[in-house]
C-alpha cells in the first residue's frame, strides 16, 4: 500500500490550503497538526515554501480557537482519563456516540488513543460507562437496548435467526430467599422450538476494582436459584456472545441450527451477527481511515502493523487496529470487500507474479482475466466467489504493473483472439 500524493511542489498557494482544508473536513482538527501535516508526501515542505507555517494554516482556515483546544486536548489518554471525558459527554447528551461523531467534534485525539490502545476497546468503555453511570446503551439491530455489547450480540444473534425475543424479566418473588437482592433481572428471554420460554443471564467477569466479591456472590445465588427452581434457564458466558460457532453450538438444543437470513445491511451478510452492534461503529472508522490515502484503498495488515517491507515506514502502527478489523470484521481481506475493494488483494504483487498467475489462468481458462469477469457478471461463465475474486486481483495487478492485458498477452507470446470471435 503505497502513501503516494501529488507534488505539492506544483500547487498554488491558494490551492495548498484548499488541499488543507479538504483534510481538515475528511479527518477533523488533528489533520492539521504538524505531526500529520509533515507525513502527507512535501505537503508541508510546500506550504513552508509558501510561508505558510502550520500555526498561520490554522489561521487562514478560521480555525485558531479549535487547534488550540485540540492541543490543549493531546494529553496522554490513559484509559482512565478516557473514561472520564466520556462520563461527561455521556453526561451532556445522554448516551456515548459513536467514534465519528466524536472525530467531528473535536475528541479525535480520544478515539485515535482508544484505537491503539492494548487491551481496551470501545466495547469496554461502554460497558464501563454502564457499570459506573447507568445511562449509556447498546443499540442491537431491531433497535432494542441492551446494558452491554454482549447482550446486543446474543440479541443479533437471535433476530438474524427469526428469533423472537425480548429484554429479561424479573426473578419471581422466592429468588429474594436466595440473595440479599430484594429481586433479580434476567438479561433476555426467547422462545425456544416448543414454544418454552427461556430465562437468560449473561455472565460477565469484573475486573479488579469493580466489585468481582460481590459479582461472584451475586452469580453463585442466581445460579442456585434457577437450578432449583428453574428448568428453562440458560447462563452464557459473556465472551461466548461474540462468537457465532460457539452461540451456534450453545443454541441448538433450543432453536436448532438456522443459518442468518434476517438482514438490514448488505454488510450484514458478510459480518457474522454476533459482531454488527461492534461492527457498524468500525467500519465507519475504517472509512474515515482510508480518506488519508491517495488511492483510497485500505492497507494490509503488515502496513498496519509495521512489519516486512513497511516495518520502516513514518507515522503510527496500528496493531489495536488490526486486531479489531481481524476480531469484528474477518481480517483486511474481508473488509475490503464490505468497502468495495474486492480487487484490491492483500497479497504482494509485481509485475512478474502477476504476469505468472495470468499465465495460469489463461493455461487453465482459455480466457483472459478481463473477459472472465465480464462472462461472470453477465452469467456466461460459472466461476467460484473465490475464482472470480482472484481473477479481479490479476486484472488489477496486470493493469498497475504491466498496463494493460494486450501488453501482458503479447509478453507471455499469445495472441488474444478477437472480440467478435469470442462474443459468438
Amino acid at each position: 500500500m503505497e502513501n503516494t500524493y501529488p507534488d505539492f511542489y506544483g500547487f498554488m498557494k491558494e490551492e495548498l490550503v484548499e488541499y488543507c482544508k479538504s483534510i481538515y473536513n475528511n479527518v477533523g482538527i488533528e489533520g492539521l497538526s504538524y505531526v500529520y501535516l509533515k507525513n502527507i508526501g512535501n505537503l508541508y515542505m510546500s506550504l513552508y515554501k509558501n510561508g505558510i507555517t502550520q500555526t498561520v494554516l490554522v489561521n487562514i482556515l478560521g480555525l485558531t480557537a479549535e487547534y488550540s483546544k485540540y492541543k490543549h486536548s493531546t494529553i496522554k489518554w490513559s484509559y482512565d482519563n478516557i473514561l472520564e471525558k466520556c462520563k461527561e459527554i455521556v453526561k451532556e447528551y445522554g448516551y456515548l456516540p459513536p467514534a465519528e461523531w466524536l472525530r467531528k467534534n473535536g475528541y479525535g485525539s480520544l478515539v485515535t488513543a482508544l484505537y491503539q490502545h492494548q487491551d481496551k476497546s470501545f466495547a469496554d468503555l461502554r460497558n464501563d460507562l454502564n457499570a459506573n453511570e447507568g445511562g449509556s446503551f447498546v443499540l442491537s439491530k431491531n433497535g432494542m437496548r441492551w446494558l452491554s455489547h454482549p447482550e446486543a450480540s446474543f440479541s443479533n444473534f437471535l433476530y438474524a435467526r427469526g428469533i423472537k425475543h425480548d429484554r429479561g424479566r424479573k426473578y419471581p418473588k422466592e429468588y429474594s430467599g436466595y440473595s440479599k437482592s430484594k429481586y433479580g433481572i434476567y438479561d433476555v428471554q426467547f422462545y425456544d422450538n416448543q414454544g418454552n420460554l427461556i430465562d437468560v443471564e449473561i455472565w460477565g467477569d469484573r475486573p479488579n476494582g469493580h466489585k468481582e466479591d460481590y459479582y461472584a456472590e451475586k452469580r453463585k445465588n442466581k445460579e442456585k436459584y434457577n437450578a432449583e427452581n428453574n428448568s428453562n434457564f440458560l447462563g452464557i458466558g459473556h465472551k461466548d456472545c461474540f462468537d457465532e460457532l460457539k452461540l451456534t453450538s450453545i443454541l441448538e438444543p433450543y432453536i436448532s441450527s438456522i443459518e442468518p437470513y434476517v438482514f438490514q445491511n448488505p454488510t450484514d451478510k458478510i459480518i457474522p451477527s454476533t459482531h454488527w452492534s461492534n461492527a457498524d461503529e468500525l467500519l465507519e472508522y475504517c472509512r474515515e481511515f482510508v480518506k488519508q490515502f491517495k488511492d483510497q484503498e485500505f492497507p494490509t495488515e503488515e502496513w498496519l502493523r509495521k512489519r516486512g517491507k513497511w516495518k520502516d515506514r513514518e507515522g503510527l502502527a496500528y496493531n489495536t487496529l488490526s486486531i479489531y478489523i481481524k476480531t469484528w470484521l474477518g481480517g483486511v481481506r474481508n473488509l475490503r470487500r464490505i468497502l468495495g475493494q474486492e480487487n484490491v488483494s492483500t497479497v504482494e504483487w509485481s509485475k512478474e507474479k502477476a504476469l505468472n498467475d495470468l499465465k495460469e489462468w489463461y493455461e487453465k481458462y482459455n480466457l483472459t482475466t478481463g473477459s472472465a469477469i465480464q462472462k461472470y457478471r453477465i452469467k456466461k461463465l460459472q466461476l467460484s466467489r473465490e475464482e472470480y475474486l482472484k481473477a479481479c486481483s490479476i486484472n488489477h495487478a496486470i493493469f498497475k504493473y504491466v498496463g494493460s492485458m494486450s501488453e501482458a498477452m503479447k509478453i507471455l507470446g499469445v495472441k488474444i483472439r478477437s472480440m467478435k470471435k469470442t462474443t459468438r
